[in-house]
């Protein structure tokens, strides 16, 4: 298991209830270990395991859940 930590740039949220969301839909994702997402900075922080899901699957989740999403610069 190798464990990644990723931010993201996520945008359109505009309240608590939005990154509640986020944090739910991608938190059931397969692989996931924890999720946070931040509606005041527009960034989602996920630690997971990279043999298991890709920054991919993160983002198409984040989409369409409603939102939009890119891996932040590091």
């Amino acid at each position: 298991m190798t464990t990644k930590t990723q931010r993201f740039t996520t945008t359109g949220m505009h309240c608590p209830s939005c990154s509640m969301l986020i944090q739910m839909v991608v938190s059931e994702l397969d692989g996931v270990t924890a999720a946070e997402s931040d509606h005041r900075t527009g960034i989602t922080e996920v630690v997971f395991d990279d043999s298991v899901l890709g920054s991919d699957e993160i983002v198409a989740t984040i989409v369409r859940a409603g939102y939009g999403a890119e891996p932040a610069d590091a």
